[in-house]
């Protein structure tokens, strides 16, 4: 009996010894290989399989890569102004854009293509510009025309040939450049706040003296201060518009979505931010 029982204990010792011998292999040499291998495939790939590292930002199914992009007042900063950006760094934005391939379209295109009317280019992009400010004629203007690109100018009528307002000729010229007008109220006033017959007075007030001062058709609206419910959006389709613009941050434009909330990037006064934001690295929905 004591030699049976001294040999299980022999047994089950060499079962031991072997089991411990099995997992030292597998950790500090089998394993090691096998990852070794695998980090050796991963690494040494055929000029075939390489991709690139970025993205492909134009691609997101459902979507429009578009960023439209809100300017304010183009003037010398002062320290913490907000919506200001300096002609010296709306140049280099609009060289960043040009540099990257970008190509501005007009609202009518972002409209039709959200449509499935029309097909845009690779990379576009919407310039746009807020109140009608004199500084976006005088300094913006020819810095558009250097780089060949066009904008989109929402117009608010109560700052027209007003001081700080662009005059109607200086409109004109912005029209005859071949940039887009837009409206945004008589008078600024946030929409949410206002009755249904004021609602429909400073949408229907300010495309109608807009149209008979310009000679053309206004389509295109923007939301004061990004302010809007359900019956304001109502409201601007029923004034005769195709498209209105909020102030959600957002570099995609839905197919078939909404095309009276669409999203548009503030821009400030700087260029890391503006290149993140146009990328459409951030969102806001």
């Amino acid at each position: 009996m004591m030699r049976i029982l001294k040999a299980i204990l022999i047994a089950l010792a060499v079962i031991v010894i072997l089991t411990n011998g099995l997992i030292l292999f597998l950790k500090f040499y089998w394993f090691p290989r096998q990852e070794a291998k695998k980090t050796s495939e991963e690494i040494f790939l055929t000029d075939d399989e390489i991709q690139p590292t970025s993205k492909d930002i134009t691609q997101k199914p459902g979507y429009i890569y578009c960023p439209i992009l809100l300017y304010h007042h183009i003037a010398k900063v002062e320290p913490q102004q907000s919506y200001f950006v300096s002609p010296a760094t709306f140049d280099q934005q609009l060289k960043w854009l040009s540099d990257n391939g970008y190509e501005t379209i007009r609202q009518d295109d972002l409209y039709l293509a959200m449509n499935r009317k029309k097909k845009l280019p690779a990379k576009p992009v919407i310039i746009s510009f807020d109140d009608g400010d004199h500084d976006q004629y005088e300094n913006a203007l020819p810095i558009l025309k250097k780089y060949g690109f066009l904008a989109v100018f929402y117009l608010k009528l109560n700052n027209i040939e007003k001081s700080g307002g662009m005059s109607w000729k200086e409109i004109k010229e912005l029209r005859d450049a071949g940039m887009e007008i837009g409206s945004h109220t008589v008078n600024h006033d946030a929409l949410t706040s206002l009755s249904t017959d004021q609602i429909k007075y400073e949408l229907l007030e300010s495309k109608k003296v807009l149209e008979d001062n310009l000679g053309i058709k206004i389509f295109h609206f923007a939301y004061p201060g990004g302010n809007y419910n359900a019956e304001i959006e109502k409201a601007v389709a029923d004034a005769g518009y195709s498209t209105a613009a909020s102030t959600r941050r957002n570099a995609y434009q839905q197919i078939g979505g909404d095309l009276y909330l669409l999203p548009r990037i503030h821009i400030d006064d700087e260029i890391p931010t503006f290149e993140n934001w146009v990328l459409g690295n951030n969102a806001s929905y």
